[in-house]
């Protein structure tokens, strides 16, 4: 894939950037709107721009319309991290158990009786709480996600043998993966939050990548053989990824 480039298009009053991504074996183009509202064309490499503002201006209403999708659910999905709420792992619903009592142990998370219980310091006063609760809540994410993204990463590779040199969970913006040609895969932990057969997915696209770096008819091909039904997985993805963040009051 080649360097991406910037452009916009207007719309009524509306400005519309968008960031073109070239990739050599792509054969048509594809407008994407992610969570964060950003614009992303993919393109074959010969494509002109001419074609590409074509493209986009073609779909500038359902662009917007998916900006504003994505606003509902970033204001519908805003947390408070205290008792009661309810939080996504691995496709089901938890209620929140924060407990403000761990004065004799080191603060916990766990899954307790169908809830996710936290335990915070005795000392910690409300707004020192929810501040405990959130990193405790995302560390434990952070952690289920590399301890089950590494075992499924393993299993992928060995399918399809290929290497495996490293597998990170970091936050991403607007991607679920990435993987180099060194072996290095790293994820986005807010995979964890989705069902299992999302999270698999994710793990298959990234470790297919090892074997080809771009979206050609090889990689999918390559997909394909490792998940059949990957287009299905693929586009539950797209419509749902947005339920699968966490956001905190006043966090934009």
């Amino acid at each position: 894939m080649t360097k991406a480039q910037g452009s916009q298009i207007q719309f009524g009053n509306t400005t519309i950037p968008y960031e073109i991504r070239r990739t050599p074996n792509r054969s048509s183009i594809s407008v994407n709107v992610h969570p964060d509202g950003t614009v992303t064309v993919d393109a074959p490499k010969g494509s002109r721009k001419t074609h590409i503002a074509e493209a986009v201006q073609a779909k500038q209403v359902w662009i917007l319309n998916q900006q504003e999708h994505f606003r509902r659910l970033m204001r519908t999905r805003t947390k408070r991290f205290v008792s009661g709420e309810s939080f996504l792992y691995l496709g089901r619903q938890y209620k929140l158990m924060v407990l403000n009592d761990a004065s004799d142990e080191t603060p916990t998370v766990r899954l307790f009786r169908g809830q996710i219980e936290v335990r915070t310091p005795a000392t910690a006063d409300q707004e020192s709480q929810v501040s405990f609760t959130r990193s405790m809540l995302i560390d434990w994410y952070r952690e289920k996600a590399l301890r089950r993204l590494e075992s499924l990463t393993n299993r992928y590779a060995r399918n399809l043998g290929v290497e495996v040199e490293s597998v990170r969970v970091r936050e991403m913006k607007s991607r679920w993966g990435s993987a180099n040609h060194k072996g290095w895969i790293a994820y986005n932990w807010k995979i964890i939050l989705a069902p299992k057969r999302l999270v698999e997915y994710v793990v298959a696209h990234e470790v297919c990548h090892l074997k080809h770096d771009d979206h050609s008819r090889e990689f999918w091909r390559l997909l394909e053989r490792a998940m059949p039904d990957y287009e299905r997985r693929r586009l539950e993805l797209a419509v749902n990824g947005p339920k699968y963040d966490l956001r905190t009051e006043g966090e934009t």
